[in-house]
């Protein structure tokens, strides 16, 4: 019979190859794995039905803010084709200077929704184009639980523990926020794409030969979408390039010998990924001059010098290690010398790129990257410690078991979960938003884990039942042997033989977990102790699981909640539906002039374009710092000077006034930032004169900003405007619509007005 690991690959195997299988385990084998596929189907439901909370509350809405960008670009995208999409200069986007959108944005996901719709327009199925977009996320979290499931098979080897794997991956929280239905933002087809790539790449490193080299091809191809997907992609490509980094070291230096099949596969994912990602005008040429894509790059040329100095050994050194090793010695240290030489040229020249500013946060403190803007997003803050439990809850204990074990019995695949597991731990820590990086691996890492108690659990019970069954046996012969007399030496080891067989080979546990059982103590005691502990550590793992599963129900319950709506109880106590956000945008739809343009604190550009269909000053792609720094300035200057710069820009001022309901995180919450973006391009902003107190009281340059006049306009008596004139308050007072009064001629879109140029002369360009 087979002999093999728990869950291993051979209970895969067809049954009518194997000639020693009997019938009854033919259908025993055939039965359990139907039982695994109706498992795994059972988790693929789970993981579309848990995204699927925001659409039955709400509706098929689009949420937050960046998706409304997306989905107002996918329209664009559906209306106009591919190549005036990638033209396209969009003059309803921060105005005055409009945004060419073809260059500066991940058009995956994008492409795909339009696919999606276009393939069921050509059915006719009656799906509109806003409801692929809110269904994407939901469904693509399908291709993340498969893929994931994947990598833990290629470490394991393992079906069972894989199943389990994919059974986290559905619903651990810290996936399903970036992927509820709505969501519709880039993160929700990345993660995807980051275990559609990680796992092709180490199928790739199964074995030599034809098959794993197309699976390493097919992984330069699913990169190619995560670079189109998301900016994100810098982290696959580092993580491929410092595993196959780790391995090549690890060939030379503890088997010595050159690994040519790492060097086909790591070259032709490098050469396909990177001619794929040159086509992105986002990309450019960044992996050939960017500081944190040149690593690979670097890996790519290693592997090649590698190669060339295998092919010498072999043809000119005659394998003479001593003579080799130091041709070897003298070659690399020059080879290095005029590299770091050449490089430090290139990076004074200005040829290769510095680290971006949202990559240095990511290696010092967040409130010291030296950038205000990127300071002010919140995702973008240091991950505290309770998050960690509320996006991993358990895999936070089990999670450590499968890390450790992925130590022992090395292959590729362990190697690169382990190294996948330092690194999106590492830099999960740094930011917020990363955490849906580190949650494949923990998925990985907690289901070796449980599956590794569960394998443990199911040794000790079934070895204890068999060990109930023998001594039952054994009094039987011995009543037999009382009665017909003592069995024949023969007799004796015959039954010793087949008392080692059954030790051997558990068949419940070898059908159901291919389990090389746990050796079960003969010692009354220890024995005991064991199948203790056995069964409280199985009422542990299915608490535990029972226990997940609830909280991360809560969790996407809590994360279904969409940004432009809000949940809430009414003075009777009836769940309501506020709705003030929407409504503001629809007041900007249906009664100011198509034309109109409306400045907004750039957070809420987005939405004011996708539902409002109105042109912006600026919005979530902050491409433009000082652009952002004179908005700024604009809402925090004193209502006269705010005035003389925004009669040239906009004809209506939006104000977010939650505060006024009890939320916070309002504009005047914001006006620190505002004033810390000024103060970066003006010099005399100074951001610490803008502050509140602990009992709200405002700072006297706050209270004198136009800001605070629009929270306060109406509801404080001494507060009054002459130059702005109120518009539109929402029924709960949450957001606030002011006409600018003596608007200026409108300036064509493409640069500022030259009436402007009293404050654009007082600015200085940012530097980090």
């Amino acid at each position: 019979s087979t002999q093999s690991t728990w869950g291993d690959s051979a209970t895969w195997h067809s049954p009518v190859l194997e000639k020693k299988m009997s019938a009854l385990d033919f259908v025993k084998s055939v039965v359990v794995n139907l039982v695994r596929l109706a498992v795994l189907a059972a988790i693929l439901y789970a993981s579309v039905n848990i995204r699927l909370d925001a659409v039955k509350t709400y509706g098929r809405v689009i949420h937050e803010f960046d998706p409304w960008f997306n989905y107002r670009a996918t329209e664009y995208l559906v209306r106009n084709g591919w190549d005036k999409f990638k033209n396209w200069y969009d003059e309803e986007a921060w105005y005055p200077l409009g945004r060419h959108v073809g260059s500066t944005i991940y058009p995956g996901m994008l492409l795909t929704a339009a696919g999606i719709f276009r393939t069921l327009e050509f059915f006719d199925l009656g799906v509109s184009l806003n409801d692929v977009c809110v269904f994407i996320p939901a469904g693509f979290s399908i291709l993340s639980c498969l893929f994931t499931m994947g990598l833990a098979y290629e470490a394991t080897r393992n079906i069972n523990a894989s199943i389990i794997v994919a059974g986290i991956m559905a619903i651990i929280p810290s996936h399903l926020m970036r992927s509820v239905a709505g969501g519709y933002d880039n993160e929700s087809v990345a993660v995807a794409a980051i275990a559609g790539t990680f796992y092709f790449w180490v199928r790739s490193q199964r074995n030599p030969g034809v098959v794993s080299f197309i699976f390493a091809v097919l992984s330069g191809f699913s990169y190619i979408y995560m670079v189109a997907a998301w900016g994100g992609y810098v982290f696959v490509l580092n993580m491929i390039g410092v595993h196959a980094a780790l391995m090549a070291f690890m060939n030379l230096f503890f088997e010595s010998k050159f690994n040519h099949h790492l060097h086909r596969c790591y070259s032709a994912w490098f050469v396909i990924g990177t001619i794929g990602a040159l086509q992105f005008p986002i990309v450019g040429w960044l992996p050939f001059q960017s500081m944190e894509q040149l690593g690979p790059f670097f890996v790519f040329l290693g592997l090649q010098f590698l190669y060339v100095l295998d092919l010498v050994k072999t043809k000119h050194f005659n394998n003479n290690e001593e003579k080799f090793n130091t041709f070897r010695r003298s070659l690399v240290t020059g080879l290095i010398v005029v590299a770091a030489v050449l490089f430090n040229i290139l990076l004074g020249l200005g040829y290769v790129h510095g680290l971006s500013n949202r990559v240095r946060s990511l290696f010092i403190p967040h409130t010291h990257t030296g950038n205000p803007l990127v300071d002010s997003v919140a995702e973008h803050q240091s991950t505290p410690n309770t998050v960690y439990w509320h996006y991993f809850h358990i895999t936070c204990y089990f999670g450590p078991v499968g890390f450790i074990a992925c130590f022992f019995n090395r292959n590729p695949a362990k190697v690169f979960a382990i190294l996948y597991c330092v690194l999106a731990g590492y830099f999960s820590r740094k930011m917020i938003r990363l955490v849906l990086l580190l949650a494949p691996a923990a998925s990985i890492s907690a289901g070796i884990g449980i599956s590794l108690a569960l394998e443990w659990v199911w040794a000790i019970a079934t070895q204890a039942l068999a060990s109930s069954k023998d001594e039952d046996a054994a009094a039987e012969t011995a009543e037999d042997t009382g009665a017909k007399g003592a069995a024949s030496p023969a007799d004796k080891k015959k039954g010793k033989g087949t008392e080692a067989k059954k030790a051997k080979s558990n068949s419940l546990a070898s059908l159901i977990f291919n389990a090389q059982p746990f050796k079960l103590s003969s010692n009354p005691v220890f024995k005991l102790l064991q199948i203790g502990g056995a069964f409280l550590l199985a009422v542990v793992v299915f608490r535990s699981l029972i226990e997940f599963n609830v909280h991360s129900w809560r969790v996407s319950e809590d994360l279904s909640h969409p940004t432009i709506m809000v949940k809430a109880r009414s003075h009777s106590g009836e769940p309501i539906i506020i709705d003030d956000f929407r409504q503001a945008y629809w007041y900007l739809r249906d009664k100011t002039p198509q034309d109109s343009r409306v400045m907004a604190w750039w957070d809420y550009g987005y939405q004011i374009n996708g539902i409002g269909n109105r042109t912006t000053i600026a919005d979530g792609n902050t491409w433009n710092h000082e652009h952002i720094a004179l908005l700024g300035r604009c809402l925090i200057s004193p209502e006269e000077e705010a005035h003389r710069m925004i009669r040239h820009l906009a004809d209506y001022v939006l104000v977010w006034t939650t505060r006024y309901a009890g939320m916070a995180g309002d504009d005047l919450a914001k006006m620190p930032h505002m004033a810390r973006i000024g103060g970066s391009v003006f010099s005399d902003i100074n951001p610490n004169d803008y502050w509140m107190d602990q009992s709200g009281q405002p700072s006297p340059k706050l209270r004198k900003s136009l800001l605070y006049k629009l929270h306060a306009y109406g509801f404080q008596p001494e507060v009054v405007l002459s130059k702005f004139e109120e518009a539109y308050t929402s029924p709960n007072r949450m957001v606030r619509i002011f006409k600018v009064k003596n608007v200026a001629k409108r300036h064509p879109v493409g640069k500022y007005p030259a009436e402007l140029n009293f404050v654009l002369n007082k600015s200085k360009a940012f530097k980090q």
